[in-house]
């Protein structure tokens, strides 16, 4: 740490501050090495995820009807079906 006057105060107040300049750095060192070991810890677990875990292999179009998708060429659209005729009115009552 450097011992140079940073202010216009006298020698002994700028002396009082030396302490809590050497926690500060003393802190700054200490919340760096926590931050790259968590980063190295996070790339680790991201790493070992990515290699480790298989993708799951589905075959999505396995169960698909590919033929009623597609129109062919000369087959003409089956006839609707006719609607059903109403059923007849209940007869009333004696």
């Amino acid at each position: 740490m450097s011992q140079m006057d940073f202010s216009s105060w006298s020698r002994e107040q700028e002396a009082t501050f030396l302490v809590y300049e050497q926690h500060r750095e003393d802190s700054q060192k200490k919340a760096w090495v926590l931050a790259l070991i968590s980063a190295a810890i996070v790339l680790v677990a991201t790493v070992g995820i990515y290699a480790g875990v298989a993708p799951d292999d589905k075959d999505l179009s396995k169960g698909m009807n590919m033929s009623n998708l597609t129109k062919k060429k000369g087959t003409a659209a089956p006839a609707p079906t006719p609607a059903p005729a109403p059923a007849p009115a209940p007869a009333p009552a004696p």
